[in-house]
């Protein structure tokens, strides 16, 4: 009995915890760290960034210590001579060099054009060291990859911080038209209401024989388009609701239900203040924009091509010296240890390939370093514009803000006259609408504000970092 009490009581704390958390209130900072931690395109910029770090290794692995082989065994034939070669190359990341340590054995009767393959009964040890002199040695493909590979890693940084900072601004940018969305139902609700509550008072009158019946008539087209309109803004709240669970999401990646969305909080606790924006300190941020650091890694990216293409225009220049000794008995000639050094020089005379390599890597770098400034200035611009919003959009919601009060005194003074029979309902009508379009928009300006702040920190690019005040 007690463990089935104990699990109705488990059961019923559970439900009374979903309940409290459906009832928390959907502000912008809840939403804002939903995004930044419950939103699945999460789960696909680490699974790119997770690519790019394997294409390291797979760059790096080039370097990577080898054991290799080679083995040839007569089967039939005149000779009888057996080789077997065993060797480990470690390749190393300075002038193209390698270290190579090798063990082979020969064994049998070999043909004088095979006589290299014969070794003493113990066979032969030799170590040996090769690296470039001119091509190849301050770089290579092997090496440039390695160097591709980590710039193409900083470059996803950068472009992950591009798509997480699209995200928020589309997420936040959502949450506020929801937020407006529900301001005017309300705002459309609460005149429905009024309105029809006017209409009984109305009613009366015109059986009574105050008001003539026109003006029922009259009343009810009025109730009719202010219904027409609050079913406008219901649309338009559903479809923010759906909108902005695309971007709240629970712990499991689902999307929250929109049957949580229908409330909005009297304080939407918006991260980024108007009043907390300093325009010289955004104008320096600028500089870290993630495209451009995006753009700074795609321009070293070209640094490297040209590099490589200067690179093969050289000639060719290697050297090897290997120290071998035979171990065991046999021909007097295989005893002793053996130094060798050998050169090995080649240059192509026709550069023609080599030389469209530099020319297309030199064009592409003056390219990119265009774009770069063009970049630059555009987000520059951008920063001016949203500065100059920011600063009109302050003084528009004020001056929205006095026309409200001032077109609901003026209705409030006509309901009087309208009551007193002093003025007709086609007056009275009139100034409520004014009323309520000075109230939308005095809602949507202050909104506004909000919308062109959320822009002016979208164009640092750091909209996905913890918001700081003090910017």
């Amino acid at each position: 009995m007690l463990r089935y009490f104990s699990f109705f009581t488990a059961s019923f704390l559970l439900l009374c915890l979903n309940a409290q958390a459906q009832q928390q209130p959907t502000t912008a900072e809840t939403v804002l760290q939903s995004i930044l931690h419950n939103h699945p395109k999460l789960l696909e910029l680490e699974a790119k960034g997770g690519q790019r770090r394997q294409e390291l290794a797979y760059a790096e692995a080039a370097f990577d210590v080898q054991l290799e082989q080679d083995t040839a065994l007569r089967t039939s034939g005149y000779y009888s001579g057996d080789y077997l070669s065993q060797r480990v190359v470690n390749p190393l990341g300075t002038a193209n060099a390698k270290v190579k340590a090798e063990y082979r054995i020969g064994n049998g009767t070999f043909p004088y054009y095979e006589r290299y393959y014969e070794t003493l009964t113990g066979g032969e040890a030799s170590i040996g060291f090769a690296m470039s002199l001119l091509q190849n040695r301050e770089t290579d493909k092997k090496r440039m990859a390695i160097e591709d590979a980590r710039v193409s890693m900083s470059q996803w940084d950068a472009e992950a911080a591009l798509a997480l900072n699209e995200l928020v601004y589309n997420g936040l940018s959502a949450y506020l038209d929801w937020y407006e969305s529900h301001l005017n139902e309300q705002i459309y609700a609460a005149l429905v209401k009024t309105t029809e509550t006017r209409g009984n008072a109305i009613n009366t009158r015109v059986e009574e024989g105050d008001l003539a019946r026109i003006t029922q008539t009259e009343f009810e087209v009025t109730v009719m388009q202010r219904n027409l309109a609050l079913q406008d803004a219901r649309r338009k709240a559903a479809q923010a609701r759906e909108k902005l669970a695309y971007y709240y999401r629970d712990a499991q990646f689902r999307p929250v239900s929109t049957a949580t969305l229908n409330t909005v909080p009297g304080d939407i606790q918006w991260p980024w203040m108007s009043a907390a924006v300093k325009p010289a300190l955004l104008q320096s941020l600028i500089a870290q924009h993630p495209a451009l650091t995006s753009l700074q890694a795609e321009m070293q990216l070209a640094k490297n091509k040209l590099r490589l293409a200067k690179n093969a225009l050289l000639p060719t220049l290697d050297v090897e010296a290997k120290l071998a000794r035979d171990i065991g008995s046999g021909p007097e000639n295989l005893t002793g240890t053996e130094t060798k050094v050998g050169l090995q020089f080649s240059m192509p005379l026709g550069r023609r390939q080599a030389k469209a390599d530099e020319a297309k890597a030199s064009l592409k770098l003056r390219e990119i370093e265009a774009v770069v400034q063009t970049t630059q200035d555009a987000l520059e611009r951008d920063m001016a514009v949203g500065l100059q919003a920011l600063q009109y959009g302050k003084t528009m919601a004020e001056l929205q803000q006095q026309q409200a009060v001032l077109t609901e005194k003026l209705f409030s003074q006509e309901q009087k006259r309208f009551e007193m029979g002093d003025s007709d309902l086609f007056l009275l009508n009139s100034r409520e609408s004014q009323a309520i379009s000075a109230r939308l928009n005095a809602v949507k300006a202050e909104i506004e504000i909000k919308r062109i702040v959320l822009g002016i920190y979208y164009q640092t690019g750091l909209l996905a970092q913890t918001p700081d005040t003090s910017l």
